[in-house]
Parts: C-alpha cells; sequence; structure tokens
C-alpha cells in the first residue's frame, strides 16, 4: 500500500513539472513576441547654414523715371519738318524737329519790340524834361522802370528762340520715344512736342510673386538675360525699387532693377531675372527630416539607438533643405531622414549602411 502511494506521489509530481516547464516555455515565447520592433533608418547630422534660393521673375525694359526729356517751347510754334521716327536711336545734338513761330508768337513779339522802341523814346524824352528840371526824379525812375521791362521782354524771346526759322535739337542720345506733333500742325505754348529715352538710364521692371517680395532687398544684384531678344550676354543689375502695390494687370509685385550704363538691351524688351536669395544662419535639415504631424511639423533624432521626438516650427527652405526652429535642437545632432514616418517617441532604431 506505502509503495503504492509513493508512486502516485512520484507521477503527480513529475505531471507537475512537466506543466509547469511547459507554462514557463510559452510565457518566454510570449515574452518574446511583445518585444517592440527595431525600425532601419537613415540619418544625417544637423547642421548650422543659411538656406539659399534662386528666385525667377519676368519683365521688361523700361525707362526710369528720371530718364525721359520731355521737349517744349514756351510759345506757339508751326511744325516745318520732322526728321526723326518713333523708336528711333538719335545722338546728342541730332536734329528733331523744324519749326516756325506761330501767328501768336509773331504777334507777341512784334508788340514787344514796339513797346520797347516806345518805352526808348519814353525814357530819352524823360532824361532831356530831367536836364531842363521840367521833370521829377520818381518819373525818370518810372521811365527807366518801363524800358527794363520792355528790353527783357524782347531779350526773353530772343533767348528762347524766336526767330523766323528754328530746329530742335537732342539734348541727350537715347531713343525716341513719342512724337507729338506732326508736319504743318500748329502747337500751343507748353505743349509737348516729343519725348527721348536716354540710351543710358534704363531700367527693368520684373514681377514678383508677392509671397517671394520679402526675399528680396534693395540693393541686391539680379542677373539678368534676354528672354526672347538677340541679346544673349547676362547683365547683372541692381534692385532700385520695390513696389508696395499689386499690379492689377498680373496680380505681382513690380520690382524694378537699374541696369549698367552701356548695356545690350532695347527698350521694351521681355528679359528674364534671376535672384539669389540668401537666409540668415539656422539649423538645416533635409526636407525629408520634418514629417508633418496635425497642425505642426516634428523631426526625429537617435540617440542612445532610440527615436526622439522634437516638436519644430519652420523657417528658411529651398527645394532641398529646410530650417527648423527648436531650442533642444543642436548642431551636429543625427536626424532621421529615411525611415522617419514609421518612428514612435523611445522607439529602437538601427541604422542602415
Amino acid at each position: 500500500m506505502r509503495l503504492r502511494r509513493g508512486i502516485g506521489f512520484a507521477i503527480v509530481l513529475m505531471a507537475l513539472m512537466i506543466a509547469w516547464r511547459a507554462s514557463h516555455s510559452e510565457s518566454a515565447a510570449r515574452r518574446a513576441l511583445v518585444v517592440a520592433p527595431t525600425a532601419t533608418v537613415e540619418v544625417a547630422p544637423i547642421r548650422k547654414a543659411p538656406i539659399v534660393n534662386r528666385l525667377v521673375a519676368y519683365g521688361r525694359v523700361v525707362a526710369a523715371p528720371w530718364a525721359v526729356h520731355t521737349l517744349v517751347q514756351p510759345f506757339e510754334v508751326s511744325v516745318s519738318q520732322v526728321f526723326v521716327n518713333r523708336g528711333q536711336s538719335i545722338a546728342r545734338g541730332a536734329v528733331l524737329l523744324a519749326l516756325t513761330p506761330g501767328p501768336k508768337a509773331r504777334l507777341a513779339l512784334l508788340e514787344a519790340r514796339n513797346r520797347l522802341r516806345l518805352a526808348s523814346l519814353a525814357l530819352k524824352e524823360e532824361r532831356i524834361r530831367m536836364r531842363l528840371r521840367l521833370a521829377t526824379r520818381t518819373g525818370l525812375l518810372r521811365a527807366e522802370r518801363a524800358f527794363d521791362d520792355a528790353a527783357l521782354r524782347v531779350r526773353v524771346f530772343h533767348e528762347e528762340g524766336l526767330q523766323s526759322a528754328l530746329k530742335i535739337k537732342a539734348p541727350v542720345g537715347g531713343v525716341v520715344q513719342h512724337i507729338f506733333v506732326q508736319e504743318g500742325t500748329t502747337v500751343e505754348p507748353g505743349h509737348p512736342l516729343i519725348d527721348i529715352v536716354a540710351g543710358d538710364r534704363l531700367e527693368v521692371r520684373l514681377g514678383v510673386e508677392p509671397e517671394d517680395v520679402p526675399s528680396i532687398r534693395v540693393g541686391e544684384s539680379v542677373r539678368l538675360s534676354s528672354f526672347e531678344g538677340p541679346n544673349q550676354a547676362h547683365v547683372h543689375g541692381l534692385v532700385s525699387v520695390i513696389s508696395r502695390v499689386m499690379d492689377p494687370a498680373t496680380h505681382m509685385i513690380n520690382v524694378f532693377a537699374t541696369l549698367p550704363a552701356h548695356n545690350p538691351y532695347l527698350l521694351g524688351e521681355y528679359v528674364e531675372g534671376r535672384f539669389t536669395v540668401v537666409s540668415p544662419l539656422g539649423l538645416v535639415v533635409a526636407r525629408s527630416a520634418v514629417v508633418p504631424a496635425g497642425h505642426h511639423y516634428v523631426l526625429y533624432t537617435v540617440a542612445d539607438g532610440h527615436a526622439q521626438i522634437h516638436k519644430v516650427r519652420l523657417g528658411a527652405r529651398n527645394g532641398r533643405f529646410v530650417q527648423v526652429i527648436d531650442p533642444h535642437l543642436t548642431p551636429g545632432m543625427e536626424a532621421v531622414v529615411l525611415g522617419n514616418y514609421e518612428l514612435k517617441p523611445g522607439m529602437p532604431v538601427r541604422l542602415s549602411r
């Protein structure tokens, strides 16, 4: 009886040991299954550098505001002959128009000469009366003033070129932009005759997208090249004015750049402008390192074999790189640039080789 009890107890004990070992093996297998997976990622160091952008804009060559010379006459004239055409290049001193005084101008000149003759006679008579003590000093001064006024009026007519024939010459070399008169017409005083654009005072008007305007500064260089004309040479201009009003025709912002005095471009020629914009220094990473997360962006770095998450703000950027803003980031930290969409904070990572 005792032997049977001993054998039964041994059998039960062996069964319990087998069950315990099976349970322990299953638990170990389950623990192995719940171990966090390791992600394979590619990293690149964060560096401190500027972001360089190249903006392209298109526009045309225009006259600078101070480049246009408008020729007028202060008296009525008749146009005898026009020697130039619109768009023609001219040298300084070239004859542009042949004019003659108009009827009103000739009459005004005759009246001025007659007034001068009468004032001269009155002055002589007053001086004789003064010598004979028949006139006062006040009367003599009045006669001298009238003579001076009449002489000044005649001198002004002569200095302004009021004569039988008058040739208008170009004050500067450049291009004839507008001709406001025709042969045989009579022009009133002060009416424009012709516009000349000085050849060394041209500028370029470029249309820039509104979001790109803050990146451009007055005084910066812009590389210009002809967009469709015969001049293929590159010219460097300087940004002179940035408009604060959107062009209603193009919905862009006009940026004006001055041209060198000697340039190959034609007035009205279409050109391409390239701006090189350099941002201030900042922490730079590849654009692939930044992951959108709702209404913000995150960046993963690697430390001690685990992924660390950073909520970042974006600064200047171009097609390849972006500046990230976060007080916990420093140059030299390893940023994940490939495989970051699979990461979670604290996840083990393995670097790809």
